[in-house]
C-alpha cells in the first residue's frame, strides 16, 4: 500500500509540471468502456497473487508461471487486438519465437535460484499463470488509457491511485490497522526502501506509453527482459541488500537468447 501510495504521489507530482489536467471530464466516463478504469485492480491481483503462491511454488514456479501467463495473455491480446491494442497474427513464427524466448527464462531462472525440485500444486501453477495474465492485461487497458486522456502520465496516475484504494481496504482488513507503517520509518532502514512507488510509477507510465505504439506483445516482452536483466545485475554485485551470487555463462547465453527472442517476436 505505502509503495502504490508513493508511485501515486510522484504520478501526481509529475503530471502538475507537465500541466496535466487532473480532472476527468464526465464524458470520458459515460462514453468510453469501463475496462479503461480497471489497469490498477490489474496491477493489485497480479503482485498480491506472486505472494500467495511463493510459500506453495518456491522461487523458480513463482518468476516462470506469472511469465508464461503474460507471454500467452499478451499473444492472445495481440492476435485478436483486445482491449483496443494494436492487431498482429499470431503466426508458426511467432509461436517458435515465443519457444525461443522461454528458453532464455529457463536459462536464466533455474540456475539463478538454484531450485530443481518440481512441485506439483496444479492449483498454484495456475494462479501463478492467470496473475501473469492480469498483470499483461494492465499493459494494454493503462495503454488506451493514456489514448483517451491523451497523457501516460494521467493514465498511470488513475491505475496508481485506484491501486491504492483497492490496497487501503484490503490492509485495514487484514492488518486491522496501518500501525505496521512506522516500522519502516526511522533508523536503520536504507533510504532506497521507499523507492519502490517511483520506480513502479515510471514502469506503469512507460508500458502505458509504448504499448499503443509496438503493440502488447512486444511491450510485455521487453518488459520482461528488462526486468530479468535487472535481477541479474542485482545478483552480480549483491545491490540494496540482495544477496550476492555468481553469474554463470548460461545465464548470460539466456539474456542473449532472451534478446534473440524480442527481437524475432517484434519482427514477425
Amino acid at each position: 500500500m505505502v509503495s502504490f501510495l508513493i508511485g501515486t504521489l510522484s504520478l501526481f507530482i509529475i503530471a502538475l509540471l507537465k500541466g496535466v489536467p487532473i480532472l476527468i471530464p464526465f464524458s470520458t466516463f459515460t462514453n468510453q468502456p469501463y475496462w479503461i478504469w480497471l489497469g490498477g485492480a490489474l496491477g493489485v491481483v497480479g503482485l498480491t497473487s506472486n505472494i500467495i503462491i511463493f510459500p506453495y511454488l518456491g522461487a523458480v514456479q513463482t518468476v516462470v508461471m506469472p511469465i508464461l501467463g503474460q507471454i500467452i495473455m499478451s499473444m492472445i491480446i495481440d492476435n485478436f487486438g483486445l482491449f483496443m491494442s494494436p492487431e498482429h497474427p499470431f503466426t508458426i513464427m511467432r509461436f517458435i519465437s515465443i519457444l525461443i524466448l522461454l528458453a532464455g527464462v529457463l536459462m536464466i531462472v533455474l540456475k539463478r535460484n538454484g531450485e530443481n525440485k518440481r512441485n506439483k500444486n496444479y492449483l498454484w501453477q495456475i494462479l501463478g499463470v492467470i496473475a501473469g495474465m492480469f498483470q499483461a492485461t494492465q499493459t494494454p487497458v493503462n495503454g488506451h488509457l493514456g489514448m483517451v486522456l491523451g497523457s501516460p502520465e494521467h493514465a498511470a496516475l488513475i491505475s496508481f491511485f485506484v491501486g491504492v484504494i483497492i490496497l487501503f481496504i484490503i490492509a485495514g482488513f487484514t492488518d486491522r490497522g496501518y500501525k505496521k507503517i512506522k516500522n519502516a520509518v526511522g533508523k536503520g532502514n536504507p533510504w532506497w526502501i521507499w523507492l519502490g512507488g517511483a520506480l513502479g510509477a515510471i514502469y506503469v507510465m512507460s508500458n502505458a506509453f509504448i504499448n499503443p505504439v509496438i503493440g502488447t506483445g512486444t511491450a510485455v516482452i521487453l518488459t520482461l527482459l528488462g526486468n530479468l536483466s535487472g535481477g541479474v545485475i542485482f545478483d552480480k554485485f549483491g545491490l540494496m541488500g540482495t544477496t550476492k551470487k555468481n553469474i554463470t555463462i548460461i545465464q548470460y547465453l539466456g539474456l542473449l537468447v532472451m534478446i534473440l527472442g524480442v527481437v524475432l517476436v517484434h519482427t514477425f
